[in-house]
């Protein structure tokens, strides 16, 4: 491969990593103006229904190892924030 060839798709590379980061930004942007309306209009019951069954449908999809990998790191979010609002009172 030229060095010209190389060079181009070195910068097409970083153009679509660009691209790719606005999206993002982008959605995560609808996303939030979604979701806030959501727990706005329904409350905090709703949404952690909403979280619950998004979890297990995601839990559904995941290969053994990262199933074990996300359940692992929910019961050491779940234990510290167990902890922090008992160290609270």
């Amino acid at each position: 491969m030229d060095q010209d060839l190389q060079l181009s798709l070195a910068n097409n590379a970083k153009e679509w990593l660009a691209l790719s980061l606005s999206i993002s930004s982008a959605e995560k942007l609808a996303f939030d103006k979604i979701h806030d309306g959501f727990f706005t209009m329904y409350g905090a019951d709703f949404m952690t229904h909403v979280y619950r069954v998004t979890f297990e449908q995601a839990l559904q999809q995941l290969p053994e190892l990262e199933r074990d990998k996300l359940l692992l790191s929910f019961k050491a979010a779940m234990d510290k924030a167990i902890d922090e609002h008992y160290s609270r009172m």
